[in-house]
């Protein structure tokens, strides 16, 4: 741990308040400039007998891995990717996307991870953007390709099944179970593919270059049309080695369940590459049902698990097993009350587990993770500190100048990890990346928050969420829809709350309150009297919602954040 004193400047990007956590070697840590794949490679290459994937049952050796991922790279060289091409892959998360990763990354290429939820013409358009040379497609989407097959004008369309990688037994149940969409003769199945590439004896990986892109991932959308995220192999090396040396005990062959798909930023991150890199044994569940991820969950035991708000409910439902399996316990994606986080960390204490639930914080923009909780380093109700190569400072919204501890600003993160930018807009990169007077890129993240004495961050809501209002007395005022919904998610029974700001009949900004209930049999018309009674009692009348809609099942995008979008469009 550091012990020189030095003289403090009250400023936390340069006090750095949370340095003392970490020890010298993890402050100075070197990222590796190496691409993905020397990663993986060379940290397990003597480990091959190790498992690193664990598909339903059927677990997977480091061996074995690097061979399906040479045979991928063989047959996307067959069919002409070269480096620089990009493929698009549309799939939940399956051996054979992490072997299709992994094998572009040889060839210097990019992998164009998009959601399985995008449109017919959506995904023609982002084919077509980003010039794919080919486009890997999970079977359950094959309808969709169907339709659009001539628009795309490929002429490599490769089709994988979740049954791809299962034990023979279970491969027969999936086949009988599932309604499968025939793949005729302009479509090559995943097997297809891979023989296409048999007779390649030669293999040259492409040698590493820092700012080019290794994959493009998509941010969710929330506020706005996605932006297509470029992140390098330092960018995603930079997260897994950050990680290694933080101290929260990522020992190799421990056990990692990963119930996050490829296509979200984090999932590919710290899902895919971070498990692989510390050769650790990657759990792949690819069922996203809350009751399915809990049974996943105690019936593989990890060692270390990232969970959602949603997931934790099912969770906790299981009150007879002991959790003494697990290292690291960890949640993100939507932020959770104090008293539900202290309510975790009971349960976890009171079933065996010697780990705190502890919360981080992250961008697809800044390869998903900037800062976490961690059992060595916690406060309750924060979203943890910085990881050891990340630098973070809170700007004044209006002026822009740095702020000092414990006041709230905008969160600014300087990080090895930051994007190179978004693909094919350099406006939108440049409003979000600015070089500040210290000469170094910042990301601006349009979040508020605040640094506390002892380098701990407090999230404080989005920027784009304060809205202006004028209140009885004509004084204006802002509008922080968090604070309402902080204040609704304390009350027992509700389970997710999303505010949105409207405009009344005035046309002033007022805000609306959409909450879903943890039991949906419960009185809806008290629930709303109740909510309203706290609402009256603890906010400024120009803050309570004017009207508050109780929902069966809150709206949420794919990563797991509640969707204000079309909470807007419910209106």
């Amino acid at each position: 741990m550091q012990t020189e004193e030095k003289k403090l400047t009250g400023y936390p990007s340069v006090d750095k308040p949370w340095s003392k956590y970490y020890s010298e070697e993890a402050i100075n840590t070197e990222i590796p400039e190496k691409t993905m794949y020397q990663c993986i490679y060379d940290n397990n290459k003597d480990y091959m007998h190790n498992k690193a994937l664990n598909y339903f049952g059927k677990r997977i050796s480091y061996g074995e891995l690097f061979k399906n991922i040479e045979k991928a790279a063989k047959a996307f060289q067959s069919i002409g990717v070269k480096k620089g091409d990009v493929v698009t892959i549309m799939s939940m998360h399956t051996p054979e996307v992490i072997y299709c990763i992994y094998a572009l990354n040889r060839l210097g290429a990019v992998a164009n991870m998009v959601y399985l939820t995008l449109s017919e013409q959506e995904i023609v358009k982002t084919v077509k953007n980003t010039e794919s040379k080919a486009l890997v497609v999970l079977n359950i989407a094959l309808e969709k390709i169907n339709n659009i097959r001539d628009e795309l004008e490929l002429t490599n369309v490769i089709v994988i099944s979740p049954s791809d990688s299962m034990k023979m037994i279970m491969r027969i149940g999936y086949s009988l179970k599932s309604k499968q969409t025939k793949i005729d003769n302009r479509y090559l199945s995943y097997k297809e593919f891979i023989r296409k590439g048999k007779n390649r004896l030669v293999l040259q990986d492409e040698p590493f270059e820092k700012n080019i892109p290794a994959v493009i991932v998509y941010s969710s959308g929330s506020t706005g049309e996605a932006k297509g995220v470029m992140l390098s192999n330092y960018n995603l090396n930079a997260v897994a080695q950050q990680y290694k040396m933080s101290g929260m005990k990522f020992e190799r062959a421990t056990t990692y369940l990963n119930m996050l798909p490829p296509f979200v930023g984090f999932g590919i991150s710290v899902g895919v590459h971070l498990p692989l890199f510390l050769g650790i044994e990657e759990i792949i569940w690819i069922l996203p049902d809350a009751k399915k991820v809990s049974e996943a969950f105690y019936k593989y035991r990890p060692n270390h698990f990232v969970s959602g708000p949603v997931i934790l409910d099912s969770l906790m439902e299981v009150t007879n097993v002991k959790m003494d399996f697990l290292v690291n316990f960890a949640g993100g994606g939507e932020s959770i009350s104090i008293e539900k986080e202290e309510l975790v960390n009971n349960f976890l204490k009171n079933h065996g587990a010697n780990v705190k639930y502890v919360t981080g914080y992250g961008m697809t923009e800044l390869g998903a993770t900037v800062c976490t909780g961690m059992n060595h380093a916690y406060k309750l109700g924060t979203i943890g500190i910085p990881l050891p190569s990340v630098n973070v400072k809170v700007v004044d919204v209006d002026s822009g100048n740095e702020v000092k501890i414990n006041e709230i600003g905008e969160l600014c993160f300087n990080a090895p990890n930051t994007m190179i930018g978004y693909y094919n807009n350099e406006q939108a990169t440049n409003e979000t990346i600015k070089e500040h007077s210290d000469g170094k890129r910042w990301l601006h993240t349009g979040d508020l928050g605040l640094i506390d004495e002892d380098g701990f961050i407090h999230f404080e809501g989005r920027i784009k969420r304060i809205y202006i209002t004028k209140a009885a007395d004509s004084v204006v005022y802002k509008l922080f829809p968090m604070r309402v919904e902080e204040l609704f998610m304390n009350n027992a029974k509700v389970h997710l709350c999303g505010t949105i700001a409207v405009k009344d009949v005035d046309k002033i900004n007022a805000l609306v309150s959409f909450v879903s209930l943890h039991n949906k049999s419960d009185d809806v018309k008290q629930m709303i009297s109740d909510l309203l009674g706290i609402a009256r009692k603890e906010l400024p009348e120009y803050s309570i919602p004017i009207k508050i809609i109780v929902l069966d099942e809150m709206p949420l995008t794919q990563s797991g954040k509640i969707d204000y979008k079309t909470l807007e469009k419910m209106v």
